[in-house]
């Protein structure tokens, strides 16, 4: 709920701060600005699509662990090579969801910028003051999204580490004892599982309503 409110104070500043720039300063600068804003909703939307794919390949992870972690003497091969499988689709959606985040970034750095670049160009000083403070809200908005995912990357790491060990731990020898063995880490794995998507839910609801009040 706190990212939700924090967006959409973002958004509303965006939209007053266009407004100004088009009334105070030459039509090339807001166009450039409006420009940018557009591109980062752009980048956001593409980036959303791949959080997205990422939580739902987390949730094939997981029940292709706990189905692993069920199994029967006759199943167990095979369940394993799901879950073994699941892994190399999980590492290969956090990579693609972790460089859209990367470009996401970079294209915010060059909003502010043009951002600050129509600031400069406004002459009137109250509508000046009124816009830099708003540039400076945004910015610290977008900030703590941005510090959002940054806190659950450094999350996945652990986490994928686990289902490393699990994959070469429970391959070296495919049993019940072994499985029964592992159980505390595949609890926990699992428990981890559950965990980041629900971190991830919230930024997921930003992502989504950034998207649909951004500019096309």
């Amino acid at each position: 709920m706190a990212a939700q409110n924090r967006l959409s104070r973002c958004l509303l500043f965006v939209s007053l701060s266009l407004g100004l720039a088009v009334a105070s300063s030459p039509a090339y600068a807001a166009d450039d600005t409006f420009k940018e804003s557009a591109e980062l909703g752009k980048r956001t939307a593409e980036t959303s699509e791949q959080v997205d794919k990422y939580v739902a390949q987390l949730d094939k992870t997981e029940q292709a662990l706990s189905s692993v972690s069920q199994a029967q003497d006759k199943d167990l091969k095979k369940r394993y090579q799901s879950f073994s499988k699941q892994v190399n689709s999980l590492e290969e959606a956090q990579k693609v969801a972790a460089s859209d985040i990367n470009e996401m970034k970079s294209k915010g750095a060059e909003y502010f910028w043009s951002w600050d670049k129509s600031n400069a160009r406004i002459t009137n000083p109250e509508l000046k003051q009124a816009s830099m403070e708003r540039r400076t809200t945004v910015m610290k908005d977008y900030d703590e999204l941005a510090a959002d995912l940054a806190e659950i990357g450094r999350e996945l790491d652990p986490f994928m580490s686990n289902l490393h060990d699990l994959r070469s731990f429970l391959g070296a020898d495919l049993s019940p004892a072994h499985i029964r063995n592992a159980n505390g880490v595949i609890q926990k794995s699992q428990s981890d599982a559950r965990s980041l998507k629900q971190r991830i839910a919230l930024v997921q609801t930003t992502l989504k309503q950034f998207v649909s009040e951004a500019p096309e």
